[in-house]
């Protein structure tokens, strides 16, 4: 393991015990243990699974997600999460047991194991917290007495889990523990949702330093804010144009402007803009194409190189010399690879040398006794040759697409060409009434209102242009931490992609592909499957969004606690939106995550589903426990009636975990 991954450690937790939580209402006091492997949480709807997972992230952070808070800066998302915790646990617990109700959580951080007891009402403040090191023990607790306030354990809690976390500051932490291990009811995509959440967590996987990490999130958030004070300055600005117009408009013939003509002009500028947009947007499909090509183009020359390099491993046993893609070339298509002449002529001495049994190359002896066939080459070369097929068919379509494209956008161009000269020749022809429309004799009271409207477009337009400079200091400050990041990730790549292409091939069974591209804003993550760039959720179903998402995560996760690491990851399974043919496939990629030394602590519906099946048939008894939520609160009068269905459920579930058969 790299000192860059060592500079960022995730908690990893075993023992979490909850008090007097209404909720769970068959029990006062609820223990349950995560060994190695796989913890699911299965019950039925309603029952508070979501709850459980929150709980567990409240106990860390002493944070509660909104469903509906976005992602805009750690910070942020910190503050705004602590004022609703307070209120989340409102109707869970309670009034009687609202003082009583607490929880504790063990885990550990490196070789530091930490245990936190927290109440359910006070976000910023610990009960009692104990840390334990290997050449240290201390231990604090929050004294009713006032000596010592649950607020003052908290601040001793946060300064220990930032030096052994290494993070630069306890919100880190909150993204992290939310953001990346955590796929909850919020059904928030790492991938796609926000580019700001996704670059925060890159930066902390990749081994950026969380102090430049917090620095750069800062900058960036700046850079936002002073983006949309631009934006409302500009629209404060056309809004001053468009009431001068309007003031224009009501004022008596003879000092109103042409307005036909200007009418005009404006129809002019708005198309020649929209061609404009439209030779940008056909422009990115081009260069999309254009690597497709390239792409296809590598592979097919990959699979011609393994298939010389099996034939020759053939020829070299004495195969058929007629079989050879250099001598096949000669006699079929009557050119010579070598030195690119064709015609019969170039045929006639290598069918002599054929005819007397000797190579038309080197013109030794090549007689059929000495000619022999092995199976598994030969097997070997008929799925190259299939391959090679499939890739050129895939190859010549993705040509002729680039092909079309370049035409479209010569003709987008062309278009965008006329445009131009149409609008330059307006101008230069009406170039007198334009000025003169744009600045018409007025009466003195509508002077007056339109000097009023011209200064306040032009203070506008003023205020727009100083929020770009400084929008541009910010993002001139961003440049050397995205190269930085650019450099760690190309570093990473040929151990962090096969690791999310092995996650995301399990659930998907398609070729997947992720690279980092530069955007206007930021490095971002670009997904490819089967060669196609899928840039927007709407060209992936839901289940695959979901899935896919959490293969990002447990692939980011896996790398960033390394080969000797464990991680430990929090998933709401989503199985509402899996079709039967998926269920069982992302069992399989959970399956991989935990085989790989990590840890799953999930919650599940108690149906027909194949995913908790598929699990525990992977895993077995020794890695998974699944845990009946149905027996720690009160079921429906629906529920209770349909008891016997959650018994045989559970016991299908635990056939599979002991014998391996669903």
């Amino acid at each position: 393991m790299t000192d860059a991954r060592r500079a960022v450690q995730l908690p990893v937790i075993h023992k979490l015990e909850l008090s007097n939580f209404s909720l769970y209402q068959n029990r006062n006091k609820i223990r349950v243990g995560f060994g190695d492997g796989v913890f699911c949480l299965a019950g039925a709807n309603g029952l508070g699974k979501s709850t459980f997972l929150s709980i567990l992230n409240y106990a860390i952070t002493g944070i509660v997600s909104s469903p509906t808070q976005k992602f805009q800066s750690a910070p942020e998302y910190y503050q705004d999460s602590i004022k609703y915790a307070q209120y989340y646990f409102q109707g869970r617990i309670s009034e009687l047991y609202r003082d009583d109700a607490e929880v504790t959580v063990e885990f550990s951080v490196g070789e530091s194991n930490y245990k936190v007891t927290r109440g359910f009402f006070e976000p910023e403040a610990i009960r009692r917290l104990e840390i334990v090191s290997p050449d240290d023990i201390q231990v604090w607790e929050a004294d009713a007495t006032g000596s010592r306030d649950g607020r003052d354990v908290h601040e001793k809690y946060v300064g220990a889990i930032l030096g052994h976390t290494g993070l630069a500051g306890f919100e880190q932490l909150v993204f992290l523990q939310h953001f990346l291990v955590t796929f909850d009811e919020r059904r928030h995509l790492l991938f796609w949702d926000s580019l700001d959440a996704t670059l925060y967590a890159l930066y902390l996987v990749f081994g950026v330093d969380p102090a430049k990490v917090a620095d750069a999130a800062e900058w960036r958030r700046k850079a936002d804010r002073l983006e949309s004070q631009a934006r409302n300055a500009q629209y404060q600005a056309t809004t001053a144009r468009d009431n001068r117009n309007g003031v224009l408009k009501r004022t008596s013939p003879d000092t109103l402007p042409n307005m036909e003509l200007l009418e005009k002009h404006e129809r002019l500028v708005a198309d020649h803009g929209k061609k404009k947009t439209a030779v940008g947007q056909r422009s990115a499909q081009v260069e999309d194409a254009r690597l497709t090509v390239n792409v296809l183009s590598a592979e097919l020359a990959t699979l011609r190189r393994d298939y010389n390099q099996a034939f020759a491993s053939q020829f070299q046993s004495s195969a058929a010399p007629t079989d050879h893609p250099v001598i096949a070339q000669l006699l079929n298509d009557c050119e010579c690879a070598v030195c690119g002449r064709t015609g019969d002529s170039v045929t006639h001495a290598a069918k002599l040398a054929l005819e007397a049994n000797a190579c038309p190359l080197c013109r030794l002896d090549i007689s059929e006794s000495n000619v022999q066939s092995d199976p598994e080459v030969f097997s070997r070369l008929e799925e190259l040759d299939t391959k090679i097929g499939d890739t050129r068919e895939r190859l010549t379509a993705a040509q002729h697409a680039y092909e079309r494209l370049i035409k479209e956008l010569e003709e987008t161009r062309s278009k965008l060409s006329d445009a131009t000269e149409v609008l330059r020749e307006f101008e230069r022809a009406n170039n007198d009434e334009l000025k003169d429309a744009q600045q018409p004799k007025e009466s003195e009271a509508i002077a007056k209102i339109l000097q009023q409207y011209d200064d306040e477009r032009r203070e506008a337009t003023r205020r727009r242009d100083e929020f770009r400079v400084r929008r541009e200091e910010f993002r001139r400050k961003l440049v050397p931490i995205q190269k930085e990041l650019a450099e760690k990730y190309s570093a990473a790549e040929l151990e962090f992609v096969p690791m999310f292409q092995q996650l995301a091939h399990q659930f998907l069974g398609l070729d997947l592909q992720v690279q980092m591209q530069e955007r206007a804003r930021g490095p971002e993550l670009v997904l490819t499957i089967n060669g196609t760039r899928r840039r927007e959720t709407t060209q992936l179903s839901e289940s695959q969004q979901y899935f896919v998402d959490i293969a990002l995560r447990m692939a980011l996760v896996q790398y960033l606690v390394g080969p000797d690491g464990i991680g430990c990851m929090f998933i709401d399974t989503p199985e509402g939106s899996l079709d039967i043919a998926y269920e069982g496939r992302a069992g399989q990629m959970f399956g991989q995550f935990v085989h790989q030394g990590n840890r799953l602590i999930m919650t599940a519906n108690i149906n027909s589903s194949q995913l908790v099946l598929r699990l525990a048939a992977a895993c077995g008894a020794d890695h998974m426990h699944v845990e009946r939520m149905t027996d720690w609160t009160t079921l429906s009068e629906v529920q209770a009636e349909s008891e016997a269905l959650f018994d045989d459920a559970y016991a299908r579930i635990e056939n599979a975990l002991t014998r391996g058969e669903f």
